[in-house]
């Protein structure tokens, strides 16, 4: 493979010589990195900004296209059909997709060029890697309309099974999410369900990314009247069978959620 070619200007090339490795940034990152990422890796580049943003920063995919040593080398992305020459010096906040779920820390690009005709850069981890475990439990305070379904226990078993669920927009009722986390959620609905059945939920998810709409089975932990709103019940539901990539999406999702929540403060 032909080696990278470096395209620093005068103005950021001590910063690139100071940053060709990740042991220049933090040694222990440079272990926990090695047994983490993999060529193939999919990853998420949202470059960072001085100043006030209006949280309608672009995300843009990109894949861990080879890892040498201390440096990761990944496709430059490419958005509607457009490679997108992201420059030399920038700041980047990257979420590693990995077998050991999503990573995230801040990342500098040190150098770009092609290699087999592919345009490429160099990324040097400025921070730890950081795993999502701690924000899987932080309830994320929303507003999402969604359709729920109660499941009896054939329903269950063929999930488990077949990851297949009956038609839960056609059949379910309509109830509204007013938060959620990566281990359950809370909804509302004007009707009771019963404690410890498990229900399917279908509900969208808005991403800079895209949107789509998920599934997913939960145990009802809680379900009574409301104090304050007669007729309309609260429920806490536990998730049950959830894959790892579907957990993961959802703490993406939160922590998206978190940082325009914190944008919009700021001002």
């Amino acid at each position: 493979m032909a080696n990278l070619i470096v395209d620093c200007g005068q103005k950021n090339a001590r910063r690139c010589a100071n940053s060709v490795s990740f042991a220049g940034a933090c040694k222990k990152g440079n272990v926990m990195a090695q047994n983490i990422l993999k060529v193939g890796n999919k990853i998420e580049l949202t470059v960072l900004r001085t100043g006030k943003t209006d949280g309608q920063e672009q995300v843009y995919v990109s894949q861990i296209t080879d890892i040498r040593g201390d440096e990761i080398i990944a496709a430059m992305p490419i958005f509607e059909g457009h490679i997108i020459p992201l420059e030399t010096g920038s700041m980047l906040d990257v979420f590693f997709y990995t077998q050991r779920g999503i990573f995230k820390c801040e990342a500098l690009i040190a150098s770009r060029g092609r290699e087999d005709n592919l345009h490429v850069m160099k990324l040097v981890l400025k921070t730890e890697l950081e795993k999502f475990q701690r924000r899987e439990y932080y309830r994320l305070p929303c507003t999402i309309d969604c359709s729920v379904l109660p499941l009896n226990v054939s329903d269950v078993i063929k999930y488990k099974k077949e990851k297949l669920l009956p038609d839960i927009e056609k059949t379910g009722k309509k109830g509204v999410i007013v938060d959620i986390s990566g281990g359950g959620l809370r909804m509302t609905t004007d009707f009771q369900l019963e404690k410890s059945e498990f229900v399917a939920i279908r509900f969208p998810v808005h991403m800079n990314i895209g949107s789509r709409c998920i599934e997913v089975v939960g145990r009802i932990v809680l379900s009574q009247e409301s104090e304050k709103r007669r007729g309309t019940y609260d429920n806490r539901i536990q998730f049950k069978v959830l894959s790892r990539e579907l957990r993961d999406f959802i703490v993406k999702y939160i922590y998206e959620q978190q940082r325009l929540i914190q944008q919009r403060e700021r001002g």
